[in-house]
C-alpha cells in the first residue's frame, strides 16, 4: 500500500466518525435534557484519538508500522464508540 492509500483510508474513517458523531449530536438535540459538557467530552475525544493515531501512523515510513497502528486505531475507535467512551465519561463526570 502506498502513502496515499493510508491517507485515503484515514480520511474515510474520519468521515465515518464525523457522521456518527453528527448523529449523536442530532439525537441529543431531540432530547429534552439538552446537552452539557459531559456529553461533548466523548465526541471531542473521538476526534482527538483519531488525530493521535493518525500522527502515530505517519511517524515512520514502514508499512508494517502503519498497518498495525491503523488496525489498532480501528479497534480502539470501535470500542470507544460502542460504549467504553460512555463508561469513561461516567468515571470522570
Amino acid at each position: 500500500m502506498s502513502k496515499k492509500a493510508f491517507h485515503v483510508y484515514n480520511i474515510i474513517i474520519l468521515l465515518l466518525l464525523l457522521s456518527f458523531n453528527l448523529l449523536v449530536l442530532l439525537a441529543y438535540g431531540f432530547g429534552e435534557g439538552g446537552m452539557g459538557v459531559s456529553q461533548l467530552v466523548p465526541i471531542a475525544l473521538s476526534f482527538v484519538i483519531w488525530s493521535v493515531f493518525y500522527l502515530i501512523q505517519f511517524a515512520r515510513s514502514n508499512k508494517t508500522w502503519r498497518i498495525s497502528w491503523f488496525l489498532v486505531m480501528l479497534v480502539f475507535l470501535y470500542f470507544w464508540k460502542t460504549g467504553v467512551g460512555s463508561a469513561f465519561d461516567r468515571l470522570i463526570g
